[in-house]
């Protein structure tokens, strides 16, 4: 097919990118699958098929930089805040929209306190996002943007209804906690009654920012349907309605950086504690992301030149 030589000639100029140095530095935080064509190994039949070929499509027509080498193109968070809005496109500025928000406490204390904590080891950024999961529309404090979940990663942890004028005395409690290592994750559960355990296995963050580049827009439901069809395929597809344990959830999030490496893909896997953030993704991709590094108790890592940042997190 067309679109799969497109995508074998644009994957040899890339993979020409990648040096024996980032090979190196990639496979300190996760193993590198290693001869095989992932992109035939793992295709899918029926209407993931035509999803895939569809997307291909939609994507070819895009104009996407594939000169500049990806990895170390971002940087890998200490702490990444996620706020559920049941959006899958915001204004420009997403945590700012609204000034009475806990997205806009918590990026403003992220901003405040960002040079505070110096262990490279746990990583070099702090951020707030925010993202399509969803946001419990019968509380009236949630639809004012004063009261929210906030998921917390890479500890796959929630903090439950949190108030936006307490942000800033939660945080100043917490975060040194958990990057200095000074509480486990069973005390934190045990003492903290509005804290509770992430069940899923994995999230999949999928930039959809429509506003601040159409790139985004376009090519993120793409990408979610051919996740949604490949985790279907294993059990592991969870919607909004379904809460069993040891799922994967697949959602929107606003701009990360990057617009010209569409499309974004962050992906949070709980057990290794790592995160693998991918840039120019595309549909014919997912299976083999799914079956190599989604599916097995052991992931390995297709595409390597694929890669932004990773981070292998300490346990916790």
């Amino acid at each position: 097919m067309a679109f799969l030589n497109i995508f074998r000639r644009k994957e040899g100029d890339e993979a020409s990118q990648l040096t024996a140095e980032g090979r190196q530095e990639i496979s300190q935080s996760i193993e590198i699958c290693e001869g095989n064509d992932a992109a035939d190994q793992h295709d899918c039949s029926g209407d993931c098929k035509m999803d895939i070929e569809e997307g291909e499509k939609a994507f070819a027509k895009l104009k996407i930089e594939h000169e500049t080498p990806l990895l170390n193109s971002s940087k890998t968070p200490r702490i990444h805040f996620v706020v559920p809005t049941s959006q899958t496109d915001w204004q420009h500025d997403a945590c700012l929209e609204n000034p009475k928000s806990v997205e806009f406490e918590i990026s403003k204390w992220c901003d405040q306190n960002s040079g505070k904590f110096s262990n490279e080891d746990t990583g070099k950024t702090m951020n707030c996002g925010v993202s399509s999961l969803p946001k419990d529309i019968m509380d009236i404090e949630v639809m004012r943007g004063t009261k929210n979940n906030v998921l917390v990663l890479p500890y796959f942890i929630w903090l439950n209804d949190l108030k936006a004028d307490n942000v800033a005395e939660t945080l100043d409690d917490l975060v040194p906690a958990l990057l200095n290592n000074t509480i486990s994750r069973e005390e934190l559960l045990k003492t903290q009654p509005k804290i509770s355990a992430a069940r899923e296995r994995a999230f999949v963050f999928i930039c959809s920012h429509s506003t601040r580049d159409k790139r985004c827009g376009i090519t993120a439901p793409y990408l979610k349907k051919v996740f949604d069809s490949k985790l279907q395929e294993h059990g592991l597809f969870r919607d909004n309605s379904d809460f069993r344990p040891d799922g994967v959830k697949i959602a929107f999030v606003n701009h990360v950086g990057g617009h010209k490496f569409a499309a974004n893909v962050q992906i949070y896997l709980k057990d290794p504690n790592t995160l693998v953030w991918l840039g120019r993704v595309t549909p014919v991709m997912v299976p083999s992301i799914v079956e190599h590094l989604i599916v097995p108790t052991k992931p390995t890592l297709p595409f390597p030149e694929k890669i932004r940042c990773i981070k292998k997190y300490q346990s916790w």
